[in-house]
């Protein structure tokens, strides 16, 4: 028998003890020991399975409360059936084949910064399927606000949109599932945000009956002999005297060959839907939802660190030297917290060696299952293979460095900190839309540079609300030639089509200049995150112009929390932190508070809304309800004659 047809087996026999244990018998009632039963008179040559036949009552549920008999009925016997279990209005029970949504049922409406590989990883479907069902793509052009038409799988988990009034609890019932699986599959879903309209993965038919303890009372027929009395039966059958009698309230005086009754107390276990008097209060689906997600040593957190430190080389270069700084800045971290916690903070550092094999090995080893957070490496392969292995162990992966990988979109235990290139242009062509009203946007173009990927997208997105043109110049851009070009009042925002620092020096002098020189016009300069390591040779003009650049990461050397931890680094480590961009020392600071203080405050949505890094903030989204998370923080930096300051999108 498959395990599909063996668990619908069950469900049947389920259905029918319920009917059973449900069914209303119309004989006479007598009270036992403060309970009800319904009694039967066995008659002469009457048989169990005549008794049965004649009750609508199956022989085991004879025997279940009458054991004797098992072996046969005699004249005058009772047979007894507690009222309690044959009075009850059944429990709803669980829809067993729940209507499942069809194909054409199911729409997505597409969010900015989405993609087709993105939604083909989301729904597990191919790219391909996606655009022959949507003939609105036009062979692919996805859009903001379109409403696709996604395939159910044929398989597995499928998807389900919630409906008004729907609870955790109901939904389960509806699928045959449980609360806890709609919580694991849906870690972007709680008690307290399960709205209408969101889409959930719902395994159906996934509740599996649940085994209870039943204390049943019996009752033994017992012919009574000559000497007899309430005291030495109760005695020799170890029943109190007033139990007996209870039993008995019919018999006020034993007579020889007379039948009383000996009741004994039983426990059984029995099979039961996992909804019966299952608690959905609000306070229950909280536990679980906790439950659910720390569910590993209550008092110890156990993060794993594998980066490659490159220990085995004989001259470590740079790069390792970065990674053993961020294990520096995240141990940092560890102190300020531990005294903030009665938890056990264990860090483990793993050498990987910039090798797959090495990963592959160490994940082999069983104390990776008791973490609770994996910092991954830069390497996008070995990122993927720790992923899978925290999809697998409920453990939680999270990828600082690889800006590529997209793991998080269809992985819950993947938190991608590196915010994704389609994320970030969306929120710079939208700041500039607001920030720069009115503003004509002049894209220069030098003939020997190749344009940076956004250039494109700011054209073709900002061009309904601003006038957009193109200026080209072949060396340095000239600073008289470039100003003819102005008009008197006007505003103008300007863009190179590059970030690289060669281009930001052969445009900054002519730039400073022109602010200096026309009063009469506002101008701007915007530009991209490599910036922030040009300073040390061009600032100074980038303050004249009144600059603009967006990041994801930036340090304000003159904050008091900087300085404090540069202070802090240098004496715990005799050195000050490698000059690079992020520093590394404070992006292990940052990324060790964010997530140990979440763990350590048993926030298993990770949001931190007064959190802010030294040089890093954490903004964390899911994609989907059954996605990972990542991180859409934004920085926008100014630098004018005021000083430097960022702002947080």
């Amino acid at each position: 028998m498959t395990n599909h047809r063996l668990n619908h087996f069950l469900s049947l026999v389920l259905c029918l003890c319920a009917a059973n244990a449900f069914a209303q018998l119309n004989l006479p009632i007598q009270t036992m020991n403060g309970t009800q039963y319904y009694y039967y008179k066995v008659k002469s040559k009457e048989t169990i399975y005549g008794i049965a036949h004649k009750l609508h009552l199956s022989q085991d549920e004879i025997v279940k409360y009458n054991p004797t008999a098992a072996t046969g009925v005699k004249d005058k016997q009772l047979l007894f059936f507690p009222v309690a279990d044959f009075n009850k209005q059944p429990a709803a029970e669980p829809q067993q084949n729940p209507t499942l949504p069809k194909s054409s049922d199911f729409t997505h409406t597409v969010q900015p910064g989405e993609t087709l590989f993105g939604l083909s990883k989301t729904y597990g479907i191919s790219i391909d399927d996606i655009i022959a069902q949507n003939p609105v793509l036009n062979g692919g052009k996805l859009k903001s606000g379109m409403v696709l038409h996604i395939s159910q799988p044929t398989s597995g988990s499928i998807f389900v949109k919630i409906e008004p009034g729907n609870t955790l609890f109901s939904t389960a019932k509806r699928y045959n599932t449980t609360v806890e699986q709609i919580m694991s599959e849906n870690p972007g879903i709680s008690p307290s945000n399960f709205k209408a309209g969101e889409v959930i993965r719902v395994t159906p038919d996934s509740a599996k009956p649940i085994e209870k303890e039943q204390e049943i009372t019996k009752y033994y027929p017992y012919e009574v002999k000559k000497g007899d009395s309430f005291e030495n039966i109760a005695s020799s059958n170890n029943v109190a005297v007033f139990d007996l009698k209870s039993a008995n309230p019919n018999v006020e005086k034993l007579k020889k060959g007379e039948i009383i009754y000996i009741p004994q107390q039983q426990t059984h276990t029995v099979l039961v839907s996992p909804y019966v008097n299952a608690d959905s209060s609000n306070m229950k689906m909280e536990q679980i939802y906790r439950d659910v997600h720390f569910g590993k040593e209550e008092n110890t957190i156990n993060v794993a660190l594998m980066l490659p430190f490159m220990l085995q080389q004989d001259s470590i270069k740079k790069q390792p030297r970065l990674y053993t700084e961020f294990y520096k800045g995240f141990l940092i971290a560890v102190d300020e917290l531990r005294n903030r916690t009665r938890k056990h903070i264990n860090i483990f550092a793993y050498d990987t060696e910039g090798s797959l094999a090495t990963v592959r090995n160490l994940l082999s080893c069983d104390e990776m299952k008791r973490m609770d957070m994996i910092f991954a490496p830069d390497n996008s392969e070995q990122v993927s293979l720790i992923a899978e292995f925290g999809k697998d162990n409920d453990v939680n992966i999270v990828n600082t460095f690889s800006t590529k990988n997209e793991e998080y979109i269809d992985n819950p235990h993947v938190f991608h900190l590196n915010v994704p290139n389609a994320y970030m242009n969306l929120k710079v062509i939208d700041w500039i839309d607001k920030h720069f009203e009115g503003y004509e946007i002049v894209f220069l173009n030098s003939s020997s540079s190749e344009s940076k990927e956004i250039v494109a997208q700011m054209q073709q997105s900002l061009k309904d609300n601003h006038r957009l043109h193109d200026y080209g110049f072949a060396a340095s851009l000239n600073s008289e030639e470039l100003s003819e070009t102005l008009k008197e009042g006007g505003k103008y925002l300007f863009i190179p089509n590059s970030g690289s620092k060669r281009e930001l020096l052969r445009i900054a002098p002519a730039l400073a200049s022109i602010k200096e020189n026309r009063t009469d016009i506002d101008i701007a300069l915007f530009g991209y995150p490599e910036w922030s390591t040009y300073l040390n040779v061009c600032e100074a003009n980038l303050k004249k112009i009144d600059t603009y650049f967006y990041s994801r990461f930036f340090v304000i050397d003159t904050d008091y929390d900087v300085q404090q931890l540069r202070n802090t680094f240098k004496r715990w480590y005799g050195e000050d932190m490698m000059y690079a961009a992020p520093q590394f020392g404070m992006l292990g600071y940052d990324t060790g508070y964010f997530f140990l203080k979440a763990y350590i405050d048993e926030n298993p949505t990770f949001s931190m809304p007064s959190f802010t890094g030294v040089q890093t903030d954490f903004r964390l989204e899911r994609t989907s309800n059954w996605s990972g998370m990542v991180n859409k923080a934004v920085y926008f930096v100014h630098l004018s004659n005021l000083g430097v300051s960022r702002e947080l999108k």
